[in-house]
């Protein structure tokens, strides 16, 4: 093989092909595999350049350096940023990052922008994102995480309701531009004539209305106590249908019938997530825990059950 910075490889069906590679400053970078060694060469004399030439590309300089159009046979847009990123910063990435002074941009897709801090850099920097059905992850020891969720916004959180971001752009996730605004599970800010007031709902088979609060934290930790009223009543309610049960069993094997009546299946058991109080003693927390009131309504759901 002549061609600098490309090497042959062959398929498993023997299907030959070719990988291109480059290095800089000891370090070896993948850039693909082609299908011809005229396109492998040509991805790597390109990435000399842009890591070695007198210009210095920008993004949007791909459509007239690479070409428009997708194919498999030129530079990918995810590795041109990252050899970009490299020779402006010095610092290899394996992700399609840029770095902007203050602030970088994660190519999530080629038409896919996301903005963050550049504080975030290192650790996108070794997170790799992804997109599924709308929803933005990356993996941690083995774990999708939310990329909200890193963030602060609670998961089923509603954008408008409870977290917006300030400059209308939903693709920027610097931290001065998304703004939590019901940042504990359960707990919904109103404001009424400038007073804010905290609505405390708690999911069953719909939501149920567990209170109103005057306190953000006094609400969440409501939301905690009526999750705690709540297990208590399913597993006496399961304890109750057991007890039956066996009755109902040892009544038909004294009678000699074949089968025991049935009964109803007992209600699925939930964990409800508990809200974290932070800056809060446990002496602190067992005060208001202890002090917290239900509306008549949540009461009268809890002994219904």
């Amino acid at each position: 093989m002549n061609t600098s910075g490309v090497f042959t490889a062959i398929k498993k069906d023997g299907t030959k092909y070719y990988r291109a590679s480059v290095t800089n400053k000891e370090k070896h970078i993948s850039l693909g595999s082609f299908k011809t060694e005229k396109a492998a060469g040509a991805a790597y004399a390109l990435a000399s350049e842009i890591l070695r030439g007198s210009e210095e590309y920008l993004p949007e300089d791909y459509d007239r350096v690479v070409g428009s159009g997708d194919s498999e046979e030129k530079l990918a847009f995810d590795k041109w940023i990252m050899l970009l990123n490299l020779r402006k910063t010095g610092m290899y990435c394996k992700n399609p990052i840029y770095l902007y002074g203050k602030y970088f941009v994660y190519y999530l897709e080629r038409n896919l922008e996301l903005t963050f801090d550049a504080d975030e850099f290192f650790f996108f920097q070794r997170h790799k994102l992804q997109k599924r059905g709308g929803h933005l992850f990356y993996s941690d020891f083995g774990m999708q995480c939310s990329l909200l969720a890193r963030y602060g916004v609670k998961s089923f959180a509603v954008e408008g309701r409870d977290y917006i971001f300030k400059n209308g752009n939903n693709r920027d996730f610097r931290f001065g531009n998304l703004f939590v605004i019901n940042k504990y599970n359960g707990v919904y800010v109103n404001e009424e004539q400038g007073r804010k007031k905290y609505d405390v709902k708690i999911h069953v088979l719909g939501n149920v209305s567990v209170g109103t609060y005057a306190d953000e934290v006094e609400a969440a930790i409501a939301y905690n106590k009526a999750a705690d009223k709540l297990e208590e009543a399913v597993r006496k309610k399961k304890d109750n249908r057991k007890l039956n049960k066996l009755s109902t069993i040892v009544e038909n094997n004294i009678l000699g019938k074949e089968k025991a009546a049935t009964t109803n299946t007992p209600d699925s058991y939930r964990n409800w997530r508990r809200n974290y109080i932070e800056n809060l003693s446990s002496k602190e927390y067992f005060e208001i825990y202890e002090k917290v009131r239900f509306s008549k309504n949540f009461k009268k759901y809890i002994e219904k059950m």
